[in-house]
């Protein structure tokens, strides 16, 4: 395809159209109802957003401690075997 003969097509046309009318928008998310402004502040000012966050970071945590559990397990079966393995060649 020759550069220089390139037509974009309808959907094209429309798709840089919607970016235009978006503007900075498009960057960075849709924009925010007022109600949707007003209750995520109203989250800030009451605390309930940090909450939800503490949860969340609380799920990760209990995730990960149980990720860390079963590595742990892991490592000792194959110290025990290492051992067993190093124990069986000394004889």
């Amino acid at each position: 395809m020759d550069k220089h003969n390139y037509q974009p097509t309808e959907e094209e046309i429309k798709w840089r159209e919607r970016l235009d009318e978006l503007g900075l928008t498009a960057m960075c998310g849709t924009p925010m109802s007022d109600e949707e402004k007003d209750r995520r502040l109203q989250s800030v000012i009451d605390g309930s957003c940090f909450k939800k966050y503490l949860e969340g970071i609380l799920q990760r945590k209990q995730k990960l401690l149980e990720r860390l559990a079963a590595t742990e397990k892991t490592e000792k079966l194959l110290r025990d075997k290492i051992a067993e393995m190093e124990a069986r060649n000394k004889k």
